[in-house]
């Protein structure tokens, strides 16, 4: 289910932010001195995931996505600044983002809701955000009371 509600806000943002030019999964891409992305960027990945019980089985599981945003910084937004509203790109892509996100859902899963937004550094060039969106879904476990086929059963004695 995880891997769904991630590709999930995949498509969303591709469909929603035309703007980024670069979403997927955060296996470290911002860490490399050139970083493997094209700007500006969304990085997706899990934080927590928190199961709880609800008897016979069954687990509700809240999930906390965290989205990291990232811009090349080129611009100075210095008050004395002519291109100073340049400076606010950033900010622009993380409202539309969140246009784009809260309360979305795909059917599968509760909608998305956004619960915190930081300022992260990641390299010195790069304008870098992180927001946090929490979703919730049930899951079942299989007690043997789904019913399967079984072609041959190999039996040995000793």
């Amino acid at each position: 289910m995880i891997k769904t509600i991630l590709l999930s806000i995949q498509e969303r943002l591709a469909s929603e932010v035309q703007a980024l030019g670069y979403i997927d999964k955060d296996w470290g891409q911002l860490s490399y001195t050139q970083p493997a992305v094209k700007w500006p960027c969304a990085l997706l990945d899990v934080d927590q995931v928190r199961y709880t019980q609800e008897g016979a089985g069954r687990q509700m599981a809240d999930i906390s996505i965290s989205i990291t945003v990232a811009h090349m910084r080129t611009i100075s937004g210095s008050f004395s600044s002519s291109r100073k509203e340049e400076s606010y790109k950033t900010i622009e892509l993380l409202e539309e983002i969140h246009k784009a996100l809260q309360l979305y859902t795909n059917g599968t899963y509760s909608p998305l809701f956004r619960s915190s937004f930081r300022k992260v550094f990641v390299n010195s060039s790069a304008e870098c955000y992180e927001i946090t969106y929490e979703t919730a879904y049930e899951t079942d476990h299989d007690k043997g009371e789904t019913k399967r086929e079984v072609s041959q059963v190999k039996i040995s004695f000793r």
